[in-house]
C-alpha cells in the first residue's frame, strides 16, 4: 500500500509537472515576439500592466489558491460540503468582481490613464480569474484536468499572440489576449463544474458569506503582500527609470517565473497530500513534509548549478560587449532567490494547516512595505541592480521570520529537523 502511494505521488508531480512546463514555455514564446514586433519598452508597459491586474486579481481569488484547496481536499469525499463551499466562494468572486470592474474602469476613464486601451482591454485579465477553476482540481488531485486547462488556454493565447502582433502598436492586444484565451477555456470547464454540483450562487445565506469573508480575509492580505513584493520593483522601475528598463527587470524577472513556476507545481501538488495525510496521522504528515522538501531543495540546487555551469561556459566561450555582459549577470542573479523561497516552503504549508493565516499576513504586510522601500531607494542608489538586492534581501526576511515563529511557536528543532506539536 505504501509503496502505490509512492507511486502515485511521483506519478502526480509528473503529471502536473508536465503540464505546467506550457507555462514556463508561453512566457518564453510570446516575449521574443512582443520585444521584436513592438519594442523593449512597450514589453515594459505590458509587463507594468500585468503587474497591476495580477494584483486586481487577488481579490477576485481571494484565497482559494490556498484555502480552498485546503477545504476541497480535507472534504474531498463529501459531496455537499465541497457544493456548499464552492456556493460560497463564488458567489463572493462575483459580487468583487462586479465591483471591481466598475471603479476601475471608471478610473481608467475619468483620470485619462495612460496606455487606456492596453488596461480596457485587459479587464479580462479579472474575468478570467473568476472563472479560473485550477484550485478546485488540485483540492481533488485531478492533476490532468489541470493540465487540460493549462493546455489549451496557453496554446490559444500563443497562437493569438504570433497571428495577431504585427506592427509595434499591437502590444495593447497582449493582456486582452491572454485574458479572453483563459476566459473561454475556464469557463468552459467552469459550466461543468457548476452542473456537476448543481451550484446556486443566488441563494447563498448572507450569514454563511459573512463568515466566509472573516475566515478568509486574512489570506487575502498575506496573498497582496505577497503580490506587491513581487509585482512592485516593475512598477517602482518605470516610476524611475523608465518603460526601457522596466522591459529589462522583465526579462530578468522571467527567469524567477520559471522557477517560482517549479515551486508552485511543487506546493500546488504537496500541499493537498500534506493535507490530507497529516489530518489521518501527525507524524506521517511531518514526515511527508520533511522527504518531500528535502527532494525539492536538493533537486533546485541541482538544477541552479547546472544553470550557472552552462552559463560559465557560454560566458567564456561567447565574446560581448560590457552591457550585453552585464545584463546577463544581472539577470543570473534571480536564479539565487529561488532557493531563499523554497527553504520556507514546508514551514509555510504548516502554518496554513494549522490556520495561522493572521501571523502569515502580519509577515508579509511587513515585508511588502520592507520592498516598497527598499526597493525604491536601493534602485535609486545602485540604478537596476538594486531593485535584485532589494529582492534577495526581503525574501530572505520572510524566509527568516516564517520559520522562527515555527520553532517558537511549534518546538521546532532545526538542528534534528524535528518537530514536536504542542
Amino acid at each position: 500500500m505504501k509503496i502505490e502511494k509512492k507511486i502515485k505521488a511521483v506519478k502526480d508531480y509528473l503529471i502536473y509537472g508536465s503540464g505546467q512546463l506550457i507555462n514556463l514555455i508561453a512566457p518564453l514564446l510570446v516575449a521574443p515576439k512582443v520585444i521584436s514586433v513592438c519594442g523593449i519598452e512597450n514589453w515594459g508597459k505590458v509587463g507594468v500592466a500585468l503587474s497591476i491586474f495580477t494584483l486586481l486579481g487577488l481579490f477576485v481569488d481571494f484565497g482559494s489558491n490556498l484555502l480552498g484547496v485546503k477545504e476541497i481536499s480535507a472534504n474531498k469525499n463529501d459531496f455537499s460540503k465541497i457544493r456548499s463551499y464552492l456556493n460560497l466562494s463564488f458567489s463572493f468572486k462575483l459580487i468583487i468582481l462586479f465591483v471591481l470592474l466598475v471603479p476601475v474602469s471608471l478610473t481608467i476613464l475619468v483620470f485619462d490613464i495612460k496606455e487606456s486601451n492596453l488596461y480596457f482591454l485587459g479587464l479580462f485579465m479579472l474575468s478570467a480569474q473568476f472563472f479560473n477553476i485550477t484550485w478546485i482540481y488540485q483540492g481533488l488531485e485531478k492533476f490532468s484536468s489541470v493540465n487540460r486547462l493549462i493546455f489549451f488556454s496557453k496554446s490559444i493565447y500563443i497562437l493569438l499572440v504570433f497571428i495577431l502582433v504585427k506592427k509595434s502598436d499591437d502590444y495593447i492586444y497582449v493582456l486582452f489576449l491572454l485574458g479572453v484565451s483563459n476566459t473561454l477555456v475556464y469557463s468552459f470547464f467552469y459550466f461543468k463544474m457548476y452542473s456537476f454540483y448543481n451550484l446556486s450562487l443566488f441563494k447563498v445565506d448572507l450569514y454563511l458569506l459573512k463568515e466566509y469573508v472573516k475566515n478568509e480575509y486574512s489570506i487575502l492580505i498575506s496573498n497582496i503582500s505577497i503580490s506587491i513584493y513581487t509585482q512592485c520593483p516593475i512598477l517602482i522601475i518605470r516610476y524611475l527609470l523608465g518603460d526601457y528598463y522596466a522591459g529589462i527587470y522583465k526579462i530578468g524577472d522571467m527567469i524567477l517565473s520559471v522557477f517560482r513556476s517549479y515551486l508552485s507545481v511543487f506546493f500546488n501538488v504537496s500541499f493537498p497530500k500534506f493535507c490530507s495525510t497529516y489530518t489521518e496521522n501527525k507524524s506521517n504528515g511531518i514526515l511527508f513534509l520533511k522527504k518531500v522538501n528535502s527532494i525539492n531543495i536538493l533537486l533546485l540546487l541541482i538544477g541552479i548549478f547546472s544553470i550557472l555551469v552552462f552559463g560559465i561556459t557560454i560566458l567564456n566561450t561567447v565574446v560581448m560587449n560590457s552591457k550585453t555582459y552585464d545584463l546577463i549577470v544581472f539577470y543570473s542573479g534571480f536564479i539565487i532567490v529561488p532557493i531563499v523561497i523554497a527553504i520556507n516552503i514546508p514551514f509555510y504549508q504548516f502554518l496554513i494547516y494549522k490556520n495561522q493565516q493572521k501571523i502569515l499576513s502580519i509577515i508579509l504586510s511587513l515585508s511588502s512595505i520592507l520592498m516598497l522601500f527598499g526597493c525604491y531607494f536601493f534602485t535609486k542608489m545602485f540604478h537596476l541592480k538594486g531593485s535584485l538586492i532589494a529582492v534577495f534581501l526581503i525574501e530572505t526576511i520572510i524566509s527568516s521570520l516564517i520559520i522562527g515563529y515555527c520553532c517558537v511557536k511549534y518546538g521546532i528543532n532545526l538542528k534534528a529537523i524535528s518537530l514536536k506539536i504542542k
